[in-house]
C-alpha cells in the first residue's frame, strides 16, 4: 500500500509492504542498498501472530524518489517514520525494527520520539563512527555529475557489481541468488525516467552523515531494546552492537546470530523472527517510563 506523508511541506508517497494480523504491530525499516523486501521472509514467519509493516524509506524501492527537494539524511528519514506512524494511528502502539542505515534512522527516531514506540530492535545497524563503508563512499564522486554518458557507464558498473556486493554482506551466499537480487532489489534502482532511480541511489549514499550517528543521545532511548548482530558481518563489526548495548539507557538485550552476515534478515529470517517474538513476548504488558 502507499501512504502519503508530509515533511516540511513536501508531500511524499511511502510504499509499505503489509503482512499478517494481530494485536501487535511491527514496523520494519531497511538499510542501504535494500528496501522493504529485505524483511519479506521475516514477515512471513511472523504473520500468524503479528501485523507487520515494512516501509521503503524515501528515495528507495517503490517510495517517492525526490532528488533536489529532499535531503536524504538519517534525521529526515526519521521524520518519514514519524509521518507513517502518525498517518496509520500507531503512536505509542508500534514496535520499531531497523537494519543498517534504517537502524541508524531508528536510533535517531527513538531518541527523539520515544513516546511513539513501545519497543525497539536493531539489526547490524550503522552507529557511532563505524561507517560509512568504502562501498557507499564510492558513490560520492557521482553526486554532482549530470552527464548521461558518465552516469550510464557508472550505472552499468554498479549493476554488474550489485549482486557481488550483497553476497559480500551475506554469510549464506545462496540467499542472494541472481533472481532475488534482480527482482527484489536491483530493479528499483533502475526506475525512470532516465537515470532517476540511479541518481536516487547516489543521494541516499551521500546525504547521510557520520555526525548524525555520533550525536545520537542514547540516554534518551528508554524503551526495551533488542540489539542483534550477524556474527560474520563484513561491514559493521560486532563491537558496534556491544557498544550500543552499553550506550542505550533502557533495558537492552544483545544477541549474536551465528551463520549470518550483515544481511541477517536474508541469511537467517526464521532466527530473526524467533528472537523478535521472544523479545516482544518477554516484555508483553510491561510499560517503561520515558
Amino acid at each position: 500500500m502507499k501512504q502519503e506523508i508530509t515533511i516540511d511541506g513536501l508531500k511524499l508517497n511511502i510504499n509499505i509492504e503489509e503482512a499478517g494480523s494481530g494485536d501487535t504491530t511491527i514496523l520494519f525499516v531497511h538499510g542501504i542498498p535494500t528496501n522493504a523486501r529485505l524483511w519479506r521472509h521475516v514477515q512471513a514467519h511472523l504473520k500468524d501472530n503479528y501485523r507487520t509493516l515494512a516501509m521503503d524509506m524515501v528515495g528507495y524501492g517503490q517510495s517517492d524518489m525526490p532528488l533536489n527537494d529532499f535531503k536524504h539524511t538519517l534525521t529526515n528519514q526519521a521524520e518519514a517514520i514519524k509521518g507513517v506512524i502518525e498517518a496509520l494511528d500507531l503512536k505509542g502502539k508500534v514496535i520499531l525494527v531497523g537494519h543498517d542505515h534504517g537502524g541508524g534512522v531508528c536510533q535517531i527516531f527513538a531518541a527523539k520520539y520515544g513516546d511513539y514506540i513501545s519497543r525497539l530492535a536493531l539489526f547490524n545497524c550503522v552507529s557511532f563512527d563505524y561507517w560509512p563503508v568504502l562501498e557507499v563512499e564510492a558513490f560520492a564522486p557521482l553526486d554532482k555529475v549530470d552527464d548521461d554518458a558518465v552516469l550510464g557507464a557508472a550505472m552499468g558498473q554498479a549493476a554488474a557489481g550489485f549482486a557481488g556486493l550483497l553476497r559480500t554482506g551475506s554469510h549464506e551466499k545462496v540467499a542472494f541468488s541472481d533472481q532475488n537480487v534482480k527482482h527484489n532489489y536491483l530493479q528499483f534502482w533502475g526506475r525512470g525516467p532516465g537515470f532517476h532511480g540511479f541518481k536516487s541511489l547516489i543521494r541516499v549514499c551521500n546525504d547521510p552523515t557520520n555526525d548524525e550517528t555520533m550525536n545520537v543521545d542514547h540516554s534518551k532511548i528508554t524503551c526495551p531494546t533488542l540489539v542483534c548482530w550477524g556474527k560474520y558481518d563484513a561491514f559493521m563489526p560486532v563491537e558496534a552492537g556491544k557498544r550500543l548495548k552499553k550506550a542505550i539507557a533502557g533495558p537492552t538485550r544483545f544477541q549474536v546470530i551465528d551463520n549470518a552476515g550483515h544481511y541477517v534478515p536474508e541469511d537467517q529470517p526464521s532466527v530473526v523472527a524467533d528472537y523478535l517474538d521472544d523479545f516482544i513476548t518477554e516484555w508483553a504488558g510491561v510499560e517503561i517510563a520515558s
